[in-house]
């Protein structure tokens, strides 16, 4: 049996903040002795950019103190972090990736976004090569994002290369998300799910009034739909989150 947690949260434009949210809810799973945390998309910054060149100021580079501080939590919990970031690539791409630290704080893999979404394409790059299935001390594990769960084919191809465990990173105000996209995925390829959603606004505070009228959609439909679940392979949910406010979800998987 591995204990699992999904938590959820909102981030900002402060990346320094962000990384604090990070830390403090990674701490709190761990309280509950999970040995595996999922956490949302984009942990490092709003998925919110003036431009390309603006995207890639603020994406991680690996071995920078984001992702040092993140991979000396898994090392001090001794536990798997599974992390969404945007990252600068020495190729010049900029990518949504989704990274896996181990108990010893190494990083285990990583998994650039195939599917990209809306204005991700204006400023990120997506996947050259399909994501890895990892080995590792709690199982054989598929990394995906968001877009890729709401399609079949990264997750089917995921499980076909015989992931038993896929984690979700989502950045998502889509309320059918939880409702049907996360745990069809987990009963059509009958592995684990564990996902982990956004709250709070997914555009700057100082815009959403604007955006909100340019659209005709009521500003709290432009926040993240929560819901952060723990799916069987037969598509029940063991634990879920609330649909709004920070939440850490934990379930013990076998």
């Amino acid at each position: 049996m591995v204990r699992v947690a999904a938590v959820q949260f909102e981030t900002g434009q402060d990346i320094a903040a962000n990384l604090a949210t990070s830390l403090r809810m990674i701490d709190a799973a761990a309280d509950r002795d999970a040995e595996l945390i999922v956490l949302p998309e984009f942990c490092n910054h709003l998925s919110w950019y003036e431009s390309r060149e603006h995207a890639r100021t603020m994406a991680c580079r690996h071995g920078d103190p984001f992702l040092t501080a993140i991979a000396g939590r898994a090392r001090a919990h001794r536990a798997h972090i599974k992390i969404g970031v945007t990252l600068a690539r020495d190729d010049g791409r900029t990518t949504g990736a989704s990274l896996l630290y181990g108990p010893d704080g190494e990083l285990l893999g990583e998994a650039d976004k195939q599917i990209l979404m809306g204005s991700e394409n204006d400023h990120l790059d997506p996947a050259t090569t399909a994501g890895p299935v990892i080995d590792t001390a709690v199982g054989r594990v598929g990394l995906y994002a968001c877009m890729e769960g709401v399609i079949n084919e990264v997750t089917r191809g995921l499980a076909l290369r015989g992931a038993q465990l896929l984690l979700n990173s989502l950045n998502s105000f889509a309320t059918d998300e939880a409702s049907l996209h996360i745990p069809v995925r987990a009963a059509e390829n009958k592995v684990w799910v564990i996902a982990a959603n956004k709250v709070g606004p997914l555009i700057p505070a100082d815009r959403l009034a604007q955006v909100s009228a340019g659209l005709k959609v009521p500003a709290e439909w432009l926040h993240g739909a929560g819901e952060s679940q723990i799916v069987a392979p037969d598509g029940t949910v063991v634990a879920r989150a609330p649909r709004t406010g920070e939440a850490v979800v934990v379930a013990e998987i076998d």
